[in-house]
């Protein structure tokens, strides 16, 4: 019964937790923005926020209960590494943090490299900008495959459910504000970007030149972008006119949520693995030229 409640109340915490955190987010984007938003913001935050709750409910609610209960078994258990030494909740936390961030940085590396993944991926990169509403605006099948993966870390580990929780805070968190349109003073970012995502770092990540899309893939931290050599960075003034999402889907039309549900349908090029690897081009490079060639639905 205890162990029911902790898991519960974890789920309600990291719900109120997300929301306040949004919320904060798109206030400061009002007040020090990082560049002027083009189009209609009203349109990009209705078809994004419609398709996030999908994704986020998935990534933030479920994906909470289930680390967290996972965590909780693992020390009933008493089964993982850190469970066996007895190690305290920080511990717990930063090998958590540690372990799932090289996990995540190869996985997401995966999606831009296979064609069969980079389908339900492109949606997240076709934003033509980015902002807080860009977090959670992922296609609903893209999580079902991420979140199974954190399992055998958490099991191998034996980390505290405080220590889970912990994790899906700092998940949270960084993900919304890695993702919102802020400026950061430069001496700030400079430091902040050695150890978390800050807007500029992952703002690269989103522009439409695909030798910047193709880099900076961590996903709360940069260290294994740092340690593979796949860390880019531009400066002030790039950031405030350099093209964000991709070079195909930029029509008004293609931001409509049903058109972002079937995106990963609409471009044949994504899923020619073959010409991908006879080019050595990422997926990604295979659909800018094929771009052209993808019938409008």
């Amino acid at each position: 019964m205890e162990q029911d409640i902790v898991i519960q109340s974890s789920a309600e915490v990291v719900l109120t937790a997300t929301l306040v955190i949004f919320a904060v987010a798109m206030l400061l984007e009002g007040f020090i923005p990082a560049r002027k938003p083009a189009g209609s913001m009203l349109w990009r935050w209705s078809n994004n926020f419609s398709l996030g709750l999908v994704s986020w409910y998935t990534s933030a609610v479920v994906s909470t209960l289930f680390v967290v209960w996972l965590a909780s078994w693992t020390q009933v258990a008493n089964i993982g590494l850190l469970s066996k030494i007895d190690a305290g909740p920080v511990v717990g936390f930063f090998a958590l943090l540690t372990a799932t961030q090289f996990l995540s940085y190869w996985v997401h590396r995966a999606f831009h490299r296979w064609a069969w993944l980079w389908p339900l991926h492109v949606i997240h990169h076709s934003d033509t900008e980015v902002d807080a509403s860009t977090t959670y605006r992922h296609h609903p099948l893209e999580p079902l495959i991420s979140l199974p993966l954190a399992a055998p870390i958490v099991l191998a580990l034996g980390v505290s459910p405080e220590s889970a929780l912990a994790y899906r805070l700092f998940d949270v968190g960084i993900q919304v504000f890695s993702h919102s349109n802020l400026r950061l003073p430069m001496p700030m970012e400079r430091v902040l970007r050695r150890f978390i995502l800050t807007p500029d770092f992952h703002r690269v990540h989103h522009c439409a030149e695909s030798h910047y899309t193709n880099s900076n893939y961590g996903s709360l931290v940069p260290w294994f972008d740092y340690l593979f050599g796949t860390a880019k960075h531009r400066n002030v003034e790039d950031h405030k006119d350099m093209t964000l999402g991709l070079e195909y889907l930029r029509e008004t039309r293609d931001q409509r949520l049903d058109k972002l549900i079937f995106a990963p349908l609409r471009v044949p090029g994504l899923i020619r693995s073959t010409a991908a690897s006879a080019t050595n081009n990422t997926p990604m490079d295979d659909a800018d030229a094929l771009a052209a060639k993808v019938p409008s639905h």
